[in-house]
């Protein structure tokens, strides 16, 4: 009996050692944490002329992986784009003394909505870093967009909506907005929208 004890420890013994992850094994591995990117661990500030995304995915196909991360990277950026935009047609509302007209609202967020999921065709990798881990392939991305391609895709659905341009097209901040396009796209000149 005392000899079946002693087996069976044995075996528990085995079996719980067998299943503990390694360090190498877990989810965020030491050799995953080496491999990182310094630009994942402290991506680039958004700015006025660019919106940053860092993004990462594993899978055994490497492809797989690239369009894994660059996808989660442009989720990302969807939801930056989203909140410049939003915050960019509350101060033109407060601007035109629309702030309490909830049609008004309702109506720029579909349309910074659209604008959004028009713009993110845009978006490139401006960095990428591929390790092997564990068998598995994982792509570190940085995703990049110009905020002034958002921009004039927002201001084009907006201008398409002739009622609700006409509400806002005069204030500091759709003004601001067209000068930031204008710059970009190298015209240099400043003309109002």
């Amino acid at each position: 009996m005392r000899q079946s004890w002693g087996v069976v420890g044995l075996a528990v013994l085995a079996m719980s050692c067998a299943s503990a992850p390694t360090l190498e094994e877990g989810p965020a591995s030491a050799r995953t944490l080496k491999a990182m990117p310094n630009w994942y661990k402290k991506p680039p500030a958004s700015s006025d002329k660019y919106v940053y995304a860092p993004a990462t995915a594993t899978s055994q196909d490497l492809q797989v992986a690239v369009n894994k991360a660059q996808i989660e990277g442009r989720a990302v950026l969807a939801a930056q784009l989203e909140v410049k935009l939003g915050a960019l047609t509350t101060r033109a509302t407060e601007e035109a003394g629309a702030l309490g007209d909830a049609t008004l609202r309702d109506a720029y967020s579909q349309i910074t909505k659209a604008a959004v999921a028009s713009v993110l065709v845009g978006t490139r990798a401006k960095e990428q870093q591929f390790a092997i881990e564990s068998g598995v392939y994982r792509v570190w991305v940085l995703m990049e967009l110009p905020f002034p391609v958002a921009g004039k895709r927002f201001l084009d659905q907006l201008k398409s909506q002739e009622q609700l341009f006409e509400r806002i097209r005069n204030t500091e901040s759709v003004k601001a907005l067209y000068e930031d396009v204008m710059k970009y796209e190298g015209t240099g000149g400043v003309r109002k929208p």
